[in-house]
């Protein structure tokens, strides 16, 4: 795989093309891509391995359910957030989060940064 550039009205644009036979592989439906790190970017992402894909969307499934059975500790993140904002500088990170579940007794079977990245999503 290799991208090449050409033009449009003054304005270089990217390709990718295939290194053996030449043949166009992504061309942004003729109009080409800006950069060759956006090209490589988006071909990347068109030709990713999306059977991860499902398996990611069950785990947030499941860290939502979670979340609404356990509506308690999320109104102490929501409660922790506001106060990092607005009194402290501390940031809410995994650490945080993983010591807010020790110190609440919970033990969900998904890390302390799933978690959080679920939570920041706005789950509800």
């Amino acid at each position: 795989m290799r991208v090449q550039n050409f033009q449009i009205q003054y304005d270089k644009r990217y390709v990718v093309i295939d290194k053996e036979t030449g043949a166009v592989l992504d061309d942004a439906q003729g109009y080409g891509y800006k950069s060759a790190q956006k090209a490589h970017a988006a071909y990347s992402y068109k030709t990713r391995d999306r059977s991860k894909d499902a398996e990611k969307l069950t785990k947030k499934r499941h860290i939502i359910k979670w979340l609404k059975e356990n509506k308690t500790f999320a109104s102490l993140l929501e409660d922790a957030e506001w106060y990092s904002v607005k009194e402290t500088d501390e940031q809410i990170n995994a650490a945080f989060v993983k010591k807010l579940l020790k110190e609440n007794n919970l033990e969900p079977d998904f890390t302390a940064g799933e978690l959080l990245r679920v939570w920041r999503s706005k789950w509800k």
